[in-house]
């Protein structure tokens, strides 16, 4: 009760203008690609909304709706046609059946959207092209007559909205999008009178607001989302977004959203991964809510709830966006508001969602296998209870087991370590990485609540599975450190970066860490805080090209400011007594003076108990139960396997409780 009351301000209630929501917390929109190939609403997009809304927010924004034909695009939420209303009426019903309020935001990304054709440029107010990796066409410079049809196209795009029972629209003026490139010096440079001064640049997003206005009518809330700052040379800073924030309320915007950035800060400032200070963007929208008198919502690293009721409390916002962690954990408001914040799945803020979204393969999380998939891969109890048997507990192991359990399956998890956690666990040892710690806590307690036996310490022989008899085995062992074949590579000071985070084996002080990656970056980036000179020796072009960008980014300044030496395109040919000998370029180099080498050089398959024991299914089963592919494609092979796993889904909004799953076949 104690931690319930230090809650009351992110769980009062608040309206923006005639919308009453029950508590703080905004679901912002975010991409999915969940949308049909026609842009209609897909089934999977609405159960991925409605599974947001059982689980307790107040407000869900749904994801970038395209509102012009220009930039139309497959599994892009389309808004430019009334042949969208009916999908979107279907959607904004199931989100309010599961107890939240809707809304849209309506989207055009202007220079920041790919050519669909040599003929088909993208528009923008001028001809500038975004700088970012994402998007660099040319794009086409709108007329004047071009810009007041977009001014229409919004308006449209809300009476749409409207029509189809959505609470409220949210125009996008944030992130670089087509309004923020009006708006911003950065890509704007018409001299026209949509360009030059301030007040000019705002031309365009007034009358967009107006417009809307005059379209949906004085009651109808508009939120408008902005960022704070752009961060970059000739972009908006926060004096001119606090001065021009009147100007919109002015023109009728009842709600202002806070975000940061433009695309060529989006894995750093827009989705800001681990690393990066909670509440980046707290202060902006403290400053914007001193000269505005409408609700203000602040994004950016803050689902942790404690931390948005502070935020909220301080008077610094009014409402708090929760976006990733509302996709690592849909019901992460009904938790918070019950106090059980050990059972939140927290987000670790590893980007893996909104890289897997750039890359256009959907959306992905890698604490919440289910996520795009809420109604097919829901846990339901299975009538016939089997006894399964789960090797590894890392984070695989760990969720076979606690799935399985819920399923109602005995479970008993063997793990040959003495802590819970795998590579989870040595992954959260480097510097900037201690988020990954919850999540480890998490999946303990959460194997522990669903009445999953855990031994620890203790590995598994095929004599061990043939004396417990399990009707299922799941093999989830992880992976060991590659060693490589290279002369030298026996000696006593050659240790793995495994081995080196888990304080298993210790650093001289002067250390070439062999292998670039993720995990050799990390592990430089840990030695050289410890005072040691590093150097890191990577056979690829550039460094850390495994990881998402936005860490790759990090890691690269981090190691530049610890003065880390840093040797691309570069190979170990050889470990020599007290130095390693590195061909680059055709040309050998002597590193002389090395007290320890450090292997970085990849991971390979622990699978020694299937090949022990002959279970050649049990690597299917994993498999299967991490990525569930469609049938045509991966066909299944004959005997037991897992189809799919899911987590508890608990509809708390109607006083009901469900579990449910794929089937154990």
């Amino acid at each position: 009760m104690e931690e319930q009351t230090r809650l009351e301000h992110l769980f009062s209630p608040i309206a923006i203008k005639g919308m009453e929501l029950k508590n703080r917390i905004v679901m912002p929109p975010m991409g999915t690609l969940l949308a049909n190939s026609d842009s209609t609403i897909g089934e999977r997009q609405m159960d991925y909304y409605e599974a947001r809304a059982e689980g307790g927010v107040g407000l869900v924004v749904v994801e970038v709706a395209e509102v012009h034909p220009s930039s139309a695009m497959m599994m892009l939420t389309g808004i430019h046609d009334d042949r969208f209303i009916p999908g979107l009426r279907a959607l904004a019903d199931r989100v309010h059946g599961a107890g939240a309020r809707v809304a849209i935001q309506l989207h055009h990304p202007g220079r920041q959207f790919p050519a669909l054709a040599p003929e088909k440029p993208p528009w923008a107010p001028s001809a500038v092209p975004c700088p970012c990796p994402l998007c660099q066409d040319m794009p086409h410079v709108m007329t004047i007559a071009e810009v007041e049809e977009m001014v229409d196209a919004f308006a449209q795009g809300a009476r749409r909205a409207k029509e189809a029972g959505f609470d409220a629209v949210e125009l996008h003026g944030a992130h670089g999008y087509l309004l923020a490139q009006f708006m911003s010096a950065y890509a704007n440079r018409r001299t026209d009178r949509y360009g030059g001064d301030t007040r000019s640049r705002m031309r365009f997003p007034v009358e967009v607001v107006e417009a809307v206005r005059g379209e949906v009518g004085p009651d109808y809330p508009i939120l408008f989302r902005v960022s704070g700052e752009e961060h970059v040379p000739g972009g908006r800073e926060l004096g001119e977004v606090v001065a021009t924030a009147p100007m919109l309320v002015d023109a009728g915007v009842d709600c202002i959203s806070v975000s940061t950035g433009v695309y060529i800060n989006l894995f750093t400032r827009i989705v800001a991964p681990m690393g990066i200070s909670r509440g980046l963007n707290v202060p902006a929208a403290a400053a914007i809510k001193q000269v505005v008198a409408v609700p203000v919502i602040v994004a950016g690293r803050l689902n942790d709830p404690i931390i948005a009721e502070s935020v909220i409390a301080q008077g610094k916002a009014d409402l708090v966006a929760i976006g990733r962690g509302l996709i690592a954990d849909p019901e992460l408001p009904n938790k918070a508001a019950a106090g059980e914040f050990e059972d939140i799945r927290w987000c670790i803020a590893c980007n893996h969602c909104i890289q897997s979204d750039v890359m256009g393969i959907g959306l992905k999380c890698v604490v919440n296998p289910e996520v795009g998939r809420d109604r097919e891969l829901a846990i339901s109890h299975e009538p016939r209870a089997k006894r399964v048997l789960v090797v590894g507990g890392g984070p695989a192991g760990m969720e076979a087991a606690r799935v399985a359990a819920l399923r109602g399956h005995r479970v008993t998890l063997y793990e040959a370590e003495p802590e819970l956690g795998g590579q989870f666990r040595i992954a959260s040892i480097p510097p900037q990485k201690q988020e990954i710690g919850p999540a480890i806590k998490y999946f303990s307690r959460a194997l522990e609540r669903a009445g999953v036996e855990v031994i620890l310490g203790q590995g598994v022989e095929p004599s061990l599975v043939e004396g417990l008899r399990p009707d299922v085995v799941v093999v989830a062992t992880g992976g060991t450190p590659l060693v490589p074949d290279i002369p030298g590579v026996g000696r006593e000071n050659v240790v793995t970066a495994w081995d080196v985070l888990r304080g298993k084996a210790a650093a001289g002080k002067r250390v070439v860490v062999a292998g670039g990656g993720m995990v050799g970056c990390e592990t430089a980036e840990f030695l050289a805080e410890y005072g040691r000179e590093v150097i890191v020796v990577e056979m690829l072009p550039e460094l850390a090209s495994d990881a998402v960008m936005g860490r790759r980014l990090l890691l690269a300044n981090r190691l530049a400011e610890l003065g880390v030496r840093v040797m691309t395109a570069a190979t170990v040919k050889e470990i020599a007594a007290g130095g390693v000998v590195v061909t680059r370029s055709g040309e050998e180099e002597l590193i002389d003076g090395i007290e320890t080498i450090v292997l970085a050089m990849g991971v390979a398959p622990s699978a020694g108990l299937l090949r022990r024991s002959g279970a050649k299914s049990a690597s299917f089963m994993l498999s299967a139960m991490l990525k569930v592919p469609p049938p045509p494609l991966r066909p299944s092979p004959p005997g037991p396997r897992w189809a799919g796993e899911s987590r508890a889904f608990q509809r708390r909004s109607q006083g009901k409780s469900s579990l449910r799953a794929n089937r154990l076949t």
